[in-house]
């Protein structure tokens, strides 16, 4: 995955917040703060949750969760994209192109899937 090609596409969305990439411990690797939202934090709580829902998913016999979105009372997006190797968090309000932001985390997840 091209970290600085992800974070400029993501960018250019509007609406864009921030974002992290973790590794698949949960540790940040790289992180692009533009708001006051504490990215950081919100990454590592919203990773755990990922993860919890995951584990949950295979104790019911489903598949591992690909992605996780979730939108606040006020209008706050938050996506998580996911493979075995790294998790990518990212901030919109909910003006952004959503569906953008989508294909763009998808696609990159799945170059480094690809890869491997």
């Amino acid at each position: 995955m091209n970290i600085d090609k992800l974070t400029q596409d993501i960018q250019h969305i509007h609406g864009y917040m921030g974002l992290a990439i973790l590794n698949k411990t949960g540790e940040i690797i790289h992180i692009d703060e533009h708001q006051t939202i504490d990215i950081a934090f919100s990454a590592s709580l919203f990773n755990d949750t990922f993860r919890l829902l995951n584990e949950a998913s295979l104790d019911i016999g489903l598949s591992p969760l690909v992605h996780l979105e979730t939108q606040t009372d006020k209008g706050m997006v938050f996506l998580l994209y996911a493979n075995q190797d790294q998790t990518i968090f990212t901030i919109f309000d909910s003006n952004s192109n959503i569906s953008l932001a989508k294909i763009i985390l998808a696609q990159s997840l799945k170059k480094v899937t690809d890869h491997v």
